[in-house]
This record gives structure tokens, sequence and C-alpha cells, in this order.
């Protein structure tokens, strides 16, 4: 197909989709988020071409650029939600001074040209690599929907908002563990419900737009295309960047310290394995299979360097152990807590964990199905990756490829991580490097059967991954007017219709106590609950009343307005997670009996406490 005929497709299609988004009913309800994406995407890029600058460091990119933005927004949020004082004012001040900078930096001086020229280079690119980006965008662009999106990563950023800082409670687990990337989007929550998904879409664009860059400049792939497409189509690129999961952002974290590493800033890769550990602690695996790679601990100048990026880890992770510890009780929480005991948290509580995180080989023989596993099987979401790597496996063993060294590195980490987790997307990374090889085993193969075979498993992803997307997403709903932004929000997460009742009926200020909902991204009002992995929070007021109106009592002593329970929710995660004991539960039954719900609609109820 000629180039002057695709333009005028993707002209054509870029006209459509504009109009689309103009008069079409719910497209509308996008375009203001989607402009607070790009101006939060453009706050970060500002900061970090500030600190590239003032840290000097060489040919900083703008992925480079956005990560160091996205560092100094957690450093900056981090501060604020410490101390408490997480606010309007706080937030119009990060953004006033980001876009400034942003603004000074790429168009007030001549001497900034080579900012702006740097900036050129990487947006002037065909349409046909941004037109790769349509479809995840349609899902990007649906109200939150997804489970862990509604609970941690949107979840938590909403409390912190909502309580004016950090909060003192180990009830929320996942709110007081490695959470770097959920207090960097407090900023994007603030906006508006839209921005942070929009925001996470176009952060793992460039992701996968930079990935491509430096691989045709520095890792040998030849069709820049062609790496943009295979790695888009994979079904777990697809639904990492529509869903508001962390490891797409740990996957961005430790490619870029492995770039850095590669061109010899070690120090500065240190810095962004630690801050990825910081993202999620499950990142400690790929940088502990790094170290054994990287490093060669009987050469002195190795060994000194191993350590020191050991300090540097660890010094870029000590915020969070210092947060842990000043509102926990534990550092290392929800690890070792033999040696810091909690009331709400125990031996049986980690159990559960292991056992929901779970592991993907538990036989040998797992092991050797996992090839074919991950190319049909959804193993933990988003963990399908499609046929791709089941045909390519073979040509990357048999080549003698060019930095052999990080081939090896993803093998290790791909054949270690199934011992640990269910859930693949956690070491998306390995998947992201070794498509990256398995391009340039088809470009350098000259073989046109092979050729066919590609682009017939980009195909195939493709089909895969949107059947995925539209099993958790259903687009059509929105698309075809089925559902507005309002109804669709309600038919995916139900206890939204309580949480909209609180939003406009509750007095500002009024405390919110939520039992058997872990889901908490939509309510607007400052709230405390449990996570499903924690004891039940009505265990404390159950405990301390023998009767309905001390249940109450106990309740209002701390502050709290409103009561909202999802028993529908409640059964499931008593069922599963074993959040109450038997006696616990029958006994809340008896006290909610006697109260009046203020708001009831089916399994949900609102109960005004004041």
């Amino acid at each position: 197909m000629s180039k002057p005929f695709l333009r005028a497709i993707l002209s054509a299609a870029a006209v459509i989709l504009t109009l689309n988004l103009i008069f079409f009913n719910y497209s509308q309800h996008v375009i203001l988020p989607l402009l607070g994406a790009l101006m939060l995407l453009a706050a970060l890029i500002g900061l970090g071409e500030c600190l590239a600058r003032l840290f000097r460091v060489p040919e900083a990119g703008i992925m480079d650029k956005a990560a160091l933005g996205l560092m100094a927004a957690t450093v900056y949020f981090y501060l604020v939600s410490f101390f408490k004082i997480l606010g309007l004012w706080t937030i119009l001040s990060f953004f006033t001074v980001s876009l400034v900078l942003f603004i000074e930096r790429f168009f007030v001086h001549q001497g900034r040209r080579e900012s702006r020229e740097g900036m050129r280079r990487f947006f002037s690119r065909p349409l046909s690599e941004y037109s790769v980006f349509l479809l995840p965008l349609v899902y990007a662009a649906l109200p939150p929907s997804f489970y862990d999106t509604l609970v941690y990563h949107l979840g938590i950023p909403n409390l912190y908002l909502q309580s004016g800082g950090f909060v003192p409670t180990p009830q929320f687990v996942f709110a007081n563990t490695f959470i770097y990337y959920e207090i960097s989007l407090i900023p994007a929550v603030f906006l508006g419900d839209l921005v942070p998904r929009l925001f996470h879409f176009l952060l793992g664009s460039l992701f996968v737009l930079g990935v491509a860059d430096e691989a045709v400049e520095h890792w040998g792939v030849k069709k820049k295309i062609l790496l943009i497409l295979a790695l888009v189509s994979l079904p777990m690129t697809l639904f990492l960047l529509t869903t508001c999961k962390n490891d797409l952002t740990g996957a961005i974290f430790i490619f870029l310290a492995i770039m850095r590493f590669r061109h010899g800033d070690w120090k500065l890769s240190a810095a962004f394995w630690g801050f990825a550990v910081g993202i999620k602690y499950f990142n400690l695996l790929p940088l502990a299979l790094f170290v054994l790679i990287a490093f060669k601990p009987w050469r002195k100048d190795d060994l000194k360097k191993m350590l020191l990026t050991g300090l540097i880890v660890l010094s870029v992770v000590s915020p969070l152990l210092i947060k842990n510890y000043r509102f926990t009780g534990n550092p290392f929480f929800p690890f070792l807590h033999s040696i810091f005991p909690s009331d709400v948290w125990d031996g049986g509580r980690f159990r559960i964990l292991q056992d929901d995180v779970g592991k993907m080989v538990h036989a040998p023989a797992d092991m050797l199905r996992l090839p074919y596993d991950l190319s049909f099987f959804n193993h933990g979401y988003g963990g399908l990756v499609g046929p791709f790597f089941l045909v390519f496996l073979p040509f990357l063993l048999l080549e003698p490829v060019r930095e052999k060294r990080w081939f090896l590195w993803a093998m290790l980490a791909l054949a270690a991580a199934p011992f640990f987790t269910a859930s693949l997307r956690f070491i998306f990374i390995v998947f992201v490097v070794l498509t990256i090889f398995a391009a340039r085993a088809y470009e350098t193969s000259g073989c046109k059967l092979l050729k066919t075979v590609f682009y017939l498993l980009i195909v195939l992803n493709f089909i895969m991954g949107f059947a995925m997307l539209e099993k958790f997403y259903q687009a059509h709903s929105v698309l075809s007017g089925t559902y507005d932004s309002e109804s669709y929000r309600e038919h995916f997460f139900p206890a939204y219709s309580a949480f909209s009742y609180l939003n406009h009926q509750a007095p500002p200020g009024a405390k919110i106590l939520i039992a058997g909902e872990a889901r908490n991204f939509y309510l607007k009002r400052p709230y405390r609950l449990s996570s499903a992995l924690d004891h039940c929070i009505l265990k404390k007021y159950l405990s301390a009343g023998q009767d309905a109106t001390g249940f109450v009592a106990a309740i209002r002593t701390d502050g709290f307005a409103y009561l909202l329970v999802n028993f529908s929710e409640l059964e499931r995660l008593q069922g599963r997670y074993r959040i109450l004991t038997a006696a616990e539960k029958v006994k809340l039954l008896s006290f909610l009996r006697t109260m009046a719900p203020e708001f009831r609609r089916g399994a949900l109820c609102v109960y005004r406490i004041d």
C-alpha cells in the first residue's frame, strides 16, 4: 500500500473521528478530560526537563523527562500528604509551577532550541505510528470500572485526596505498601474521573514509542512501525494501556533503568530501579536478576557499583518505609507482621494475601506448558500475551544476538516469576524486551513465509486483545448510546448509586464508613474502609457494643456521619476472604436489622449515624 494512499485513509479517519468527537454525545465528555491529561503530561515533562538540566542527565529523551517529572510529582505529593496539607491550594501550586517551567523551558527563550528540537523529533512521526493507538484509546476514554483500579490504583489517591493526606490506619492494606505511582496520580484524580485513565494511556503510548525509538537506535531493529505493531498488539499491552495498573509504570522505569545502564549512567539507572520497586515491591525480583546479570562482584569496580546501586535503591524506597512506620507502626507493612504485630493484620491475613496473588507454576509440567498457557490463557487479569512468543521463542533461542545478556535477563525473569505469582502482567517489561528480540529475529530471517506468519500473529493478537477488552469494558454499550456515562458506571459498579447519593446529599466534610465494599474511587467525601485482604473494618465497632445502640455510638464516636453497606459484596468477601467470624457476621446483621436506611437500592443501604 502506497504512502499517499495510506495517508489519505488515515486523514479521512481523523476527520471522521474529529466530527464524531464533536457531535457524539458521550465523546463530548471526553474532550476536556483528554485536555486535562495532556496538561498533566506537559507539566511532568516540564518538571523532568528542569531536573535533567539540573542533574546534567546526558541525552535525556522525552521518556526520561516524563519519568523524572513523575518522580518529582511523587516527591511533592508525598510531602504534602505526609504533613496532611493536601488540598486545593497545594495542588494548584503544583500545576502552576510545573506549567510555568514547561512554558519557560520550551517556548520562552531562544536558548531552549535544543529542548524544542527534542520534542519535535519525538512527536514528528508518521501518522501510521499514532494510528496503532486508536483501538486502546476508545477503551481508555471509558469511565474507570475495573475492580483493582477502583480499589487500589485510583482508590488510594482518591482516599488521600478526600482525607487531606495519608491515612493513619493499617486497615486499608494496599494504601500502606509500595505506592509511588498511586501517589503520583493524585493530581490526575483531582482533575476528574476520566483524567487518570487517559493520562495513563498517554504515558503508556509514550512508553511504546520510546521503546521503539530506542530499539531502532541502539538494539538493532530496522523497522520501527513493525515493532510498534508487535508491542501494541499484545493483549497484555492493550489491557495495560487502557487500565490504570501500576505494572505498566513499573515497566517504564525498569526499561529506562536498563537503557541508562547500557549508556553507562548507572547511578540514574539505580534511581529508576528504586522508583520501580517503590511502585510495586514485586519489582525486587527483576532487580535481583538485573544485579546478577549486570555486575561481576569479583571485580572491585563492579562490586562498588553493585553496593552503591543497592544503597541508592534503598534510599529511593526509604520514604515509603518511613510513611508505613509512621502510620501503621510497621515499615514493611504488611510484611514482617510477627516482628511488628498489629491488631488488624496477622499470619492468617498474610496467607490469604499469598493465596490471592497465587502462582502460575505448581509442578514441572506447568513449566513445560508455560509458553502455551501464556499464549491462550488469561492468568491474572491482563496476563494474556497471545501466541507471538510461542512461535518466535525457538528463533530467539537459536539466534546469536547482540545484547544477549538482556535476553538472558528476560528469560530468567520469565522462568522465575511463575513460581511467585499467577499474574504475569507483574513482569510486563519482560515481554517488551522479548518483543524487541522477536522483531530482530524476524528481520534477520529473510524468509517470506515468516513475514506472513509475523503479520498473522499481529492480527491474531489484536483480535484476542479486542475480545478481552470488550469482555471487560463493553465499549459498544456506550458507543451505541445504550448507556450514558452515569448509567455505565452504575452497570459495572452497582455501589455507584449509593456513592452518587452521598456525593449529592451528604454535607461537605461528612465522614463515611464503608463496609462490604472495597471499591472506593467515585466517593467524593472523606471515608474509611477495608480492602478485601483486611479484616472487616466493622470488627472494632462490633466488639465495642453489645447491641445496636452501642454499635452506632461507637461509630459516631469516631466521627462518622454515614454507614454504607453493600450486602452482596459483604457476602462475597466473607465467603472468599473470611473478613468476619461467623459470630461477628450474625451480630452485625442483627444490629443492622434494627436500623432504618436513609437510602436503599437492591443490596445497597446507607444509614445516617448522627
